[in-house]
């Protein structure tokens, strides 16, 4: 099984120390800013600036994100734990209300709200519980079909609100995997997930399940 996020809205960067550099030509502090350069400067006539003499990268430190903890995978996608005999008759789930992802749609702007986004580590956890919710939907339509399910991949794309709710959500998967309800099953799985909340605009999810195959 493989998985797959993109997000849109992300805003990626880099963050590059500079390279220290070494000169053993230096200046020595006079002029008006003599002993008022802090560590790191030295006085350039009436101006403080970067002494490269001074090793001032060695203490810098890189601020790493915190870890986001995880479920471990799923390892057995698709099982059917059920007895089949004791079964009732089949319903599928009932995801008419829930509005399909339309990439053109018209959103509405929050003037008040932040930049902030999700980052991919959190989806990835969060997406990690749905796909146990999920993973529900595939066992149950295993039992009742009363054969395991053909490999394939789920593709989803999702509009994700501030308040971390799924606004809507479009789910394709090929015929195999569109047996006893798996599909409004998937959408109401991932539609009543709560995510975390964030200050700024929704953000577009692509996230993708491959099943059955390495």
């Amino acid at each position: 099984m493989r998985t797959g996020l993109i997000a849109a809205g992300f805003l990626a960067v880099m963050v590059q120390q500079p390279a220290c550099k070494r000169d053993s030509e230096t200046s020595t502090p006079s002029g008006g800013c003599a002993d008022k350069c802090g560590k790191g400067t030295r006085c350039d006539g009436s101006m403080c600036v970067v002494d490269y003499s001074q090793d001032i990268c060695s203490s810098g430190t890189v601020e790493q994100p915190d870890e986001v903890p995880m479920k471990a995978p799923i390892t057995n996608w698709g099982e059917c734990w059920e007895d089949r005999n004791q079964l009732p008759k089949f319903k599928p789930v009932d995801d008419k209300k829930i509005p399909q992802f339309d990439p053109n749609a018209a959103r509405r702007l929050d003037m008040n709200a932040g930049e902030e986004q999700l980052n991919e580590p959190v989806l990835m956890s969060q997406m990690r519980d749905v796909e146990y919710e999920i993973n529900k939907c595939l066992s149950l339509a295993a039992c009742y079909q009363g054969t395991s399910l053909e490999s394939g991949g789920l593709d989803f794309q999702f509009r994700l609100g501030g308040d971390g709710k799924v606004e809507s959500i479009t789910v394709k998967a090929p015929p195999g995997l569109q047996v006893f309800g798996i599909v409004p099953c998937v959408r109401r799985a991932v539609a009543d997930h709560q995510f975390p909340t964030f200050d700024g605009p929704g953000m577009s999810v692509n996230y993708n399940i491959q099943i059955g195959t390495e």
